[in-house]
């Protein structure tokens, strides 16, 4: 063999081996891979070319698979199926598999309000029947629009050993601050099986039974107030039981705001009863017992009085035409805080003398109707009734004594996700002294969610 034919042999063997490294020959379909061999990092993109960067990362994260036929070992007490990974971004409510997984849900409401009061009150974003003033030289309508109501909600959770673990936060725009809508914590909680710690709704009161009325404040002998608590809620067939310890926020009327102040011995303590009847019917029996202690600044006076109230509601929805009917009653003394009309008024109890606070007592009720039209078209009709019992005589003639809510609306979903409704609302205050007067609005409001 010549010189020539043996670098043109060589030059051979160079490029045939380079071919080999750079493009190893697949193996027919039916070929099997090895044990031992190491599971593939990247596989080729979408569109035939090179795996991107976040390709890579993504894939380079994930657990490398068995590389036997045993099953991998399992946790003692662990209620997630090994083979399921991952987490599931949800856009609506989770299912058990997403549970399974582990999932994050956003949600959002966008809501504007176009208030238009044809008589006066100070609330010109609730309707709220205790601003209503009397007396007042106030005259002429008032316009107002209001988006404070759109509210964020993001969610999370995953199976444990004690049951669904949700961690909940969601905020709305009622914050206070020189924009006039700051950002709010509405609510924020996690909760693991029957257990939950964080701020939610009191358990003082029946959060499904609560008409649907654009307004956002509802009817003003409601029960409504959000607190932190730490609360114990199992589950025992049709029969929920709760009971919480929660945030005492005492709301007194004292001699002198600079000389005395509120304290807050004792959390408040809230306990109910409800019994599903499923599909949108229940029960709710709720109670609730409160400590209430000022003092005075310079160590001469002090006194504690115990707040207590009680409060059942209903809910009932007929299957047929998705029509609701719910109501609530409740009567206490030194609740005054947990009441919509009453709260911020402070009356919860009054100082009547140094060293001796009385506790106020209050009764009120709510009936509400909602008829669902069509598909389509539904509304909501509500009575509220609230009235200040036996007040302690050093309460001044202005001071609130009952109030009247009457609201009803009209709401217009075309479709899913979208609404559209107008609201008129009908309020009347009077205060202890007999002087009354009312108030009336319309709402056109917008809702979409998404």
């Amino acid at each position: 063999m010549g010189r020539a034919s043996q670098v043109a042999m060589l030059w051979a063997l160079v490029l045939a081996s380079s071919r080999a490294l750079a493009f190893p020959m697949p193996q027919p379909p039916d070929a099997g891979t090895p044990a031992d061999a190491e599971p593939a990092r990247a596989e080729a993109a979408p569109d035939g070319g090179v795996p991107s960067m976040a390709q890579e990362a993504t894939e380079s994260e994930e657990p490398e698979p068995p590389t036997t036929e045993a099953k991998p070992e399992e946790v003692p007490g662990a209620l997630i199926d090994p083979d399921l990974t991952g987490i599931v971004m949800k856009a609506g409510p989770a299912t058990e598999e997403d549970l399974k997984r582990g999932y994050v849900t956003f949600r959002g409401r966008i809501k504007v309000d176009l208030n238009y009061d044809f008589r006066p009150i100070e609330n010109e974003e609730d309707f709220v029947p205790a601003s209503i003033p009397v007396g007042s030289s106030l005259r002429g309508p008032n316009l107002n629009f209001n988006a404070k109501q759109s509210r964020l909600f993001f969610e999370g959770g995953k199976l444990s050993m004690l049951g669904p673990l949700i961690g909940h936060v969601s905020a709305d725009f009622y914050g206070e601050g020189s924009s006039g809508g700051d950002f709010r914590v509405y609510e924020v909680y996690a909760a693991v099986g029957p257990f939950l710690a964080g701020r939610k709704w009191s358990t003082f009161m029946g959060l499904e039974s609560i008409p649907d009325t654009l307004d956002f404040q509802g009817p003003g002998s409601m029960l409504a107030a959000r607190r932190e608590m730490l609360r114990y809620g199992p589950t025992l067939g049709p029969l929920l039981v709760q009971v919480s310890l929660e945030r005492p926020q005492p709301d007194l009327t004292l001699l002198d705001d600079e000389a005395e102040e509120a304290r807050t011995p004792m959390p408040d303590v809230s306990g109910a009863l409800e019994w599903d009847f499923g599909e949108g019917r229940n029960v709710r029996a709720a109670g609730v017992a409160r400590w209430l202690t000022y003092y005075a600044l310079d160590g001469g006076s002090e006194d504690t009085v115990t707040g207590w109230g009680v409060m059942l509601n209903g809910l009932w929805t007929w299957k047929r035409n998705g029509w609701r009917a719910s109501g609530q009653v409740h009567y206490g003394s030194g609740i005054g805080t947990y009441i919509g009309d009453l709260a911020g008024q402070g009356l919860d109890a009054v100082l009547v003398a140094p060293g001796r606070l009385e506790t106020v007592a209050s009764f009120g009720f709510y009936g509400g109707l909602e008829p669902q039209w069509t598909e389509w078209l539904a509304s909501t009709f509500v009575y509220g009734y609230l009235e200040v019992l036996s007040p302690p005589a050093s309460l001044p003639g202005t001071t609130l004594k009952r109030t009247h809510y009457l609201s009803g609306n009209l709401k217009v979903r075309p479709m899913r996700s979208f609404e559209l409704g107008a609201e008129l609302l009908f309020g009347r205050r009077q205060n202890l002294d007999g002087a009354a007067d009312h108030a009336l609005r319309l709402i056109l409001s917008t809702r979409f969610f998404y």
